[in-house]
């Protein structure tokens, strides 16, 4: 099979698949059309399709005329929350909804693998799964999946992004840290109200709050290796109910970025030890809730990433493979990786010459079409490579 031919020949469909996905975007839960258009298109290629009660998405499964392993391919599918800029003949008809991330990219290329894998089952060596994942923008939403068996049996997962900061014709799939993990914390401050004409009858929940978002800094540059990549941020903090009464409640949110999976799982107790002493110096206590949410993606099969490796460099040279420093975005293909061994990389969309120069999560947001077809050659060239390994 010539991976490479047969992936060029699919680029029409790739990309007019993409324009329907951009240009009826759905939220993140919310994906019904989304799916039900994937789920048609899947059938039309005689590709079994699974869906699960209560979410959206759906797994397609493409079994090989010879036995083997299982290998998982996947593409997320939600828009987010963006009006987008006008322009495009195919800018989103969903008002205040736009794919400003490349899901319909991931969706499309996937789709055009799905064309040759299916009509090329004789040639497989094993079974492909394909799952087109609900609502990657909101946080640990792949584990419903996982809950539901959707990974019983597979042996690797495989996935990509396309990358705005990559310039066209450029991949990377690179050992180790690659994404952080996106965790939440609440801090609930009570204190003891009292008039602002006499604070020392009060114990001041606003005053305790801002020592605390000041203590929690301590934990990046004091208690954390310093080689050891984190980021303590406190995003809002309410409190007060008048200007001249001293408040008794305050609360804090914020986010932690780190890759260190044993330091992030003690993060709800250096959380705790700083911050309680700390608000109980201003006569205050405080509730810490931590919510765990993406773990770090790390690349930590070697194997899997030589193969990809390998994939990418079939599909686009070898001069097309760059390194791309790890980053503390997050992304909940890490939860699958939890359960079975993956990889994930970056397709490069970026071309100034177009003037494709906007960031993911931007209203101008768009990709250099020229790569779509490559993401579902590099689809494909890694199921066969990992199934014939």
């Amino acid at each position: 099979m010539n991976v490479k031919e047969l992936a060029k020949e699919q680029e029409s469909y790739v990309i007019q698949c993409r324009h329907y996905l951009h240009s009826h975007p759905e939220l993140s839960t919310k994906e019904v059309n989304t799916t039900r258009f994937i789920k048609e298109e899947l059938e039309k290629m005689g590709v079994e399709v699974q869906e699960f009660e209560g979410i959206t998405g759906c797994v397609g499964t493409i079994k090989g005329d010879k036995p083997g392993k299982t290998v998982m391919l996947r593409a997320d599918i939600d828009a987010l929350p963006i009006t987008e800029n006008p322009g495009k003949s195919y800018c989103s008809l969903n008002p205040g909804v736009m794919h400003a991330c490349g899901h319909d990219c991931h969706t499309s290329m996937l789709l055009g693998a799905a064309k040759i894998l299916s009509a090329h089952r004789d040639e497989i060596h094993g079974t492909v799964k394909l799952i087109f994942q609900m609502a990657e923008e909101i946080g640990r939403k792949s584990e419903e999946y996982v809950k539901r068996g959707a990974l019983e049996g597979v042996d690797a997962i495989f996935g990509m992004h396309i990358w705005s900061a990559v310039p066209a014709g450029k991949v990377n799939f690179e050992s180790g840290e690659r994404m952080a993990c996106s965790d939440r914390f609440t801090i609930k401050i009570h204190g003891k109200s009292s008039h602002g004409s006499a604070p020392h009858e009060g114990k001041d929940a606003i005053i305790a709050g801002a020592a605390a978002i000041q203590a929690l800094q301590t934990i990046p540059s004091r208690i954390n290796n310093p080689f050891n990549a984190l980021v303590v941020t406190v995003g809002i903090f309410n409190g007060g109910t008048k200007e001249n009464i001293i408040a008794d409640q305050a609360e804090l949110t914020g986010t932690v970025r780190v890759f260190n999976r044993e330091f992030r799982n003690s993060m709800p107790e250096v959380i705790k030890s700083v911050v309680e002493p700390v608000v109980k110096g201003y006569g205050c206590s405080a509730e810490v809730d931590y919510y765990f949410g993406p773990s770090p993606l790390i690349n930590d099969h070697e194997d899997l990433v030589q193969i990809a490796r390998g994939a990418a460099s079939k599909e686009m040279g070898e001069d097309a493979l760059i390194p791309l420093k790890k980053m503390t975005g997050a992304e909940d293909f890490s939860v699958y990786m939890e359960t079975v061994p993956g990889v994930f990389g970056y397709l490069g969309c970026r071309n100034e010459e177009k003037g494709i120069i906007a960031a993911h999560h931007h209203p101008a947001f768009d990709v250099d079409e020229d790569v779509l077809y490559h993401g579902t050659g590099i689809y494909v060239q890694f199921a066969l490579d990992y199934l014939n390994a």
